[in-house]
């Protein structure tokens, strides 16, 4: 079921700043890599994510509990890489 995959690949963007960066900066590039290593996404969806505005991903990262976000330490996030 690849909406799974959106939402699990919507959550990683909004708790994960580094993943978020390299999104915003290069989102056709992130999806690939993301396709790759596992994450089910039909081309409707990459081509809606890829759309999605940085703005918009940013104002929802903000927007949540600093708890439940992912610190970034000397540039990493804190979290294993999936």
């Amino acid at each position: 079921m690849t909406h799974r995959s959106v939402e699990a690949l919507i959550g990683r963007l909004a708790t994960d700043p580094t993943l978020r960066g390299r999104f915003i900066e290069d989102p056709a590039r992130i999806l690939r890599e993301l396709k790759e290593a596992g994450y089910e996404l039909t081309p409707v969806e990459i081509e809606a994510l890829a759309s999605t505005s940085g703005d918009a991903i940013h104002s929802f990262a903000d927007s949540l509990d600093r708890r439940i976000r992912r610190a970034v330490v000397n540039g990493e996030s804190n979290a294993t890489k999936e």
